[in-house]
């Protein structure tokens, strides 16, 4: 049995590598501990005595699980994938997997892949889809160090995700015709969700400059390999963040003149960098880099920027920007 999502003390006590802050230890049993520490997380939430029995020996350090306002404060509904391409087979967790839980849940799985593919390969990444913390080995559980802490939904969780896995293997068989049932889909919190980040106020360009104008040209003439720069004047990229799109492109020119474009900000080769210059003024600046050892072939090329301004009193505004044409031989 699972039990509602808590975590431990020892997850604040952090892992070895990174330590966290006040008097937590990993390791922690519980006795003896800080009893300051329930006093203020009791206030937060008092753990039901069901909770309590279910998670042990876990000493619940945040019950989030049975924190329901605004919204769960950790999940209740986890997604768990698996896909199949042949002898390969892929498992997706929420959950971050230890070592040896990863390989006992491997193991589950490739056996019983042999049902029906020869030699099985199975792959585990995680987390996908949702953040779950750890899935810990029972006996990890037991020893309750930062991994067996923040493993939110008890003892038996891995065991939980072997058999959920393990049990719906007869859809991944090549003669396969049904469809897992849906199960309870999570609740989308999207609209009640708090953002603190702070919303755009304005842009503005500096006097006598335009949005999109380029205030650093590139050079005429580059060899492959060198490292093309420019630099145009520009405006908050959260006022539209163009999914689908881009902020930063390289076009070519065709043989009959017109212009395509043949690298976009997807491009491990060009960099797009963008910086408030002034935050009181609204103004901002940004950098095109492209390092042309990478895919760029002998020709003429050029940087076409696009952008979005929040213009004080009149909204968001679209805008491009083009530099001058250079040549990469």
């Amino acid at each position: 049995m699972t039990c509602p999502a808590a975590l431990g003390y020892a997850f604040a006590a952090g892992t070895t590598d990174g330590r966290g802050e006040f008097d937590f230890i990993q390791g922690d049993n519980g006795k003896p501990h800080n009893t300051e520490w329930d006093f203020l997380t009791h206030l937060i939430k008092n753990p039901s005595q069901r909770q309590t029995d279910c998670q042990k020996p876990k000493h619940i350090f945040l019950s989030a699980g049975e924190l329901k306002d605004p919204y769960e404060w950790e999940p209740s509904i986890v997604d768990v994938m698996m896909f199949r391409v042949g002898q390969l087979v892929m498992i997706l967790s929420p959950s971050e997997v230890t070592t040896m839980s990863g390989r006992r849940w491997k193991e589950a799985v490739g056996k019983q892949a042999t049902s029906f593919v020869d030699d099985p390969i199975v792959v585990l990444g995680s987390p996908a889809n949702t953040y779950a913390h750890y899935v810990a080995t029972p006996e990890e559980y037991d020893v309750q160090r930062y991994e067996g802490a923040s493993t939110i939904f008890g003892r038996h969780e891995l065991d939980a995700y072997i058999n959920l896995t393990v049990s719906n293997m007869h859809y991944l068989k090549p003669d396969a015709t049904e469809q897992p049932e849906q199960g309870k889909l999570p609740p989308d919190n999207r609209k009640k969700s708090f953002n603190f980040v702070l919303p755009v106020i304005y842009d503005t360009a500096p006097l006598f400059k335009q949005f999109g104008q380029v205030l650093t040209q590139p050079q005429p003439r580059y060899k492959r390999g060198d490292v093309v720069k420019a630099k145009f004047q520009g405006a908050n990229p959260r006022n539209n963040l163009r999914l689908e799109g881009t902020f930063a492109a390289v076009e070519k020119q065709g043989q009959d003149g017109t212009w395509s474009q043949v690298a976009d900000d997807a491009d491990w080769y060009l960099v797009y960098t963008w910086r408030r210059t002034s935050t009181l003024l609204g103004h901002s600046e940004v950098d095109f880099t492209w390092d042309t050892s990478g895919n760029a072939v002998p020709g003429r090329y050029r940087f076409k920027y696009y952008g979005d301004a929040k213009k004080p009193g009149s909204g968001v505004e679209a805008f491009t920007g083009t530099s001058n044409q250079f040549d990469i031989s």
